[in-house]
């Protein structure tokens, strides 16, 4: 997989993967999680669904012969901004599946103490997405300012 880091001077720095924007902080899992339904919600969005992943990877992975575990805690936090989603929509109806927005909160049982923040990697060819983007970036660069 290759990692691009990028740092511009007015947000917090990221790595690019084929499919993710990916930023990282030292610091406590819920202590994080704070911080980002607090950014969230700041912004006006109301979080609507958070997906226990890590709970659902270690229950699952039991029957499948799995034993080491990847995330020592991972959760998928969604949520919608109502003009957002209603400027995406109207464009094309079809972009509905686009809306929850979701960000990933984890840390790696590998690497103890760093907790990630991942977003899906802009959609380019959709011009509406980059609102939705725009917004992922600010509530992310809130989180990891507290």
């Amino acid at each position: 997989m290759l990692f691009l880091t990028v740092s511009p001077t007015w947000a917090a720095q990221y790595q690019v993967t084929d499919s993710a924007w990916l930023y990282s902080t030292q610091g406590e899992f819920e202590d994080v999680k704070e911080s980002l339904v607090f950014a969230i919600e700041e912004q006006g969005a109301v979080v609507s669904y958070t997906a226990h992943a890590s709970d659902m990877l270690a229950r699952t992975g039991k029957a499948l012969g799995i034993t080491q575990a990847v995330y020592s805690k991972a959760e998928v936090v969604l949520f919608c901004k109502a003009e957002i989603s209603h400027k995406l929509v109207a464009a094309d109806p079809h972009t509905l599946v686009l809306c929850p927005y979701p960000i990933a909160i984890y840390t790696l049982t590998a690497e103890p103490g760093t907790v990630y923040l991942s977003i899906r990697k802009p959609l380019q060819n959709l011009l509406e997405y980059q609102a939705i983007q725009e917004f992922l970036e600010k509530i992310i660069n809130q989180a990891l300012e507290f």
